[in-house]
């Protein structure tokens, strides 16, 4: 309307009328919101005081519910505080505490040197050694009861000319140092750490040499006295030895006059010409004081394994060279007994019973080997020595279940498992010797004139061995299941070999361990 007044008099048009009704409305305005102001000031003094305390209630509610909520919180995170700091006190005694399987977690290696890093601590009885001596190669084997958790690159240097380590089985990792002449490898623990060298052992022997010179110096008194009783005690032996014998090798002797040989084949005669080095380090009362017992395998009605065409059988071959050992043996001046000497059973246990009694000092069981299924028969070949002590590979057990089976297939599992608690022990480290010099006796013998595997030492629980109070081993000399070695071992010739490689093993153990 303003705007129509101020229009109308740039055209000189009269606005009286517009003004009259610009000014009333003017004044309404006025009157409203004068009314406006009134219902407000009347609206905030009519509010009610119950109001305002209800508004007061309230606010301490809230305040109350933010207190509650805020210590929850705070309970809440000291709990999630109280769980770490557990846990993270757990995880501190794992990470002190030792754990419990072994690992390899470095193989370094230098000129000199071969260094394995481990997890943790290295126990003295979770690294065991042996060697393996064969006509082209000597092995050094450490075995470490522990794990390989991935191959690790091992360069050559200059304390072997070959290094293997590999996992042998799921709770042994294999260490061998492989060379063409006889060596020595020594291992030194330190803590979480192995280190192999040639030279290692040098400082560490003048220190034992100190040690065990003053030892000697305290006990010298001692040693003697102890060293006379050994010498009455051996004398006494001996003499009881040497009775009991000559009764038994009597008899033994006219039943193998008696009974031929069961394969027709004209048997080589084996003459003391053949003695080793080792045995003429022996002097006759050394080995006249020796009883040696030969347990041919199986038996009268358990022939043992067969070869492919059933012809040849386990029991008649073992027979013929448990006899040509003997012989051998009984001209080079030990005094050998057999646990049979004809085609006729006897049961596992009663073996190495009889070698107690008779006071042996060695017990030697001789077997064939058979492959477990007729795919592997052709590949399955080679000569293999055992000694008592629970299995650790499946071809050690598929061997020690085939020549188990005559003797305890009426035993249940938790028989057998009592019947191994009677495993000796004592022994165990001495089989193991006597297991090795025999193995690179037999290879040496054979491999003069044929071709051989070498099967290797292997451990395996024979029951045959079971009980035996002297150092006992179980020999394989092949595979009669397969196709070429079969006629081999049944060959008189190579039975010969195989003869004269058990009785060399006999004075190698004797010359080493007298």
């Amino acid at each position: 309307m303003e705007r129509l007044i101020k229009a109308n008099a740039v055209f000189n048009i009269d606005s009286k009328a517009l003004k009259k009704e610009l000014a009333s409305l003017s004044q309404a305005n006025a009157k409203n919101a004068d009314e406006n102001n009134a219902d407000e000031n009347n609206t905030k003094k009519s509010t009610p005081k119950s109001q305002n305390k209800d508004s007061v209630q309230e606010a301490k509610k809230e305040a109350k519910n933010t207190e509650q909520k805020t210590n929850t919180k705070s309970i809440i995170t000291q709990t999630k505080e109280q769980k770490s700091q557990k846990v993270e006190a757990k995880a501190e005694a794992e990470a002190k505490a030792e754990p419990k399987s072994l690992r390899v977690l470095k193989v370094l290696s230098d000129k000199n040197s071969l260094k394995i890093k481990l997890n943790r601590n290295i126990n003295e009885d979770e690294l065991k050694n042996f060697a393996l001596n064969s006509k082209d190669s000597w092995r050094n084997v450490y075995d470490i009861t522990g794990i390989l958790p991935s191959k690790f690159p091992i360069p050559q240097n200059g304390i072997s000319a070959k290094i293997r380590i590999a996992q042998k089985d799921p709770s042994t990792v294999r260490i061998v140092f492989e060379d063409a002449k006889k060596s020595q490898i020594y291992a030194q623990i330190d803590e979480k750490e192995i280190t192999f060298s040639k030279k290692l052992a040098q400082n560490t022997q003048k220190t034992e040499q100190k040690t065990e010179q003053k030892a000697e110096q305290n006990t010298k008194k001692t040693a003697k006295k102890v060293a006379s009783a050994e010498k009455t005690s051996e004398k006494t032996s001996a003499s009881k030895a040497e009775k009991t014998v000559k009764t038994q090798n009597t008899k033994n002797d006219k039943k193998i006059a008696k009974k031929p040989e069961p394969i027709n084949q004209k048997a080589i005669k084996i003459t003391a010409d053949t003695a080793t080095a080792a045995s003429n380090k022996l002097s006759k009362k050394q080995k006249a004081s020796k009883i040696i017992v030969l347990d041919p395998g199986h038996g009268g009605d358990d022939v043992g394994a067969l070869s492919q065409n059933k012809k040849l059988r386990e029991k008649d071959i073992v027979l013929n060279v448990s006899k040509k050992t003997a012989s051998l043996l009984k001209e080079r001046g030990y005094k050998v007994l057999f646990t049979r000497s004809n085609d006729r059973f006897i049961k596992l246990r009663s073996r190495t019973s009889f070698a107690n009694d008779k006071g042996a000092h060695l017990f030697i069981s001789i077997h064939a080997n058979a492959a477990p299924n007729k795919e592997k028969a052709k590949s399955m070949n080679g000569i293999e020595t055992f000694f008592l002590s629970p299995s650790r590979s499946e071809r050690s057990m598929n061997a020690a279940n085939l020549e188990n089976k005559a003797d305890t297939d009426e035993m249940n599992y938790f028989t057998k498992v009592s019947f191994l608690n009677f495993l000796n022990r004592e022994k165990i480290i001495a089989s193991n010797k006597l297991a090795i010099d025999m193995q690179a006796a037999l290879l040496k013998s054979v491999r003069a004139g044929y071709k051989v595997s070498d099967g290797g030492v292997r451990e395996a629980p024979f029951w045959v061995l079971v009980g035996a109070l002297m150092p006992a081993v179980l020999i394989e000399i092949g595979y009669i299941s397969h196709p070429d070695e079969s006629q081999k071992i049944a060959n008189s010739k190579y039975q010969d070999r195989l003869a004269k490689g058990i009785a060399d093993g006999v004075d190698e153990y004797f010359a080493k361990n007298l």
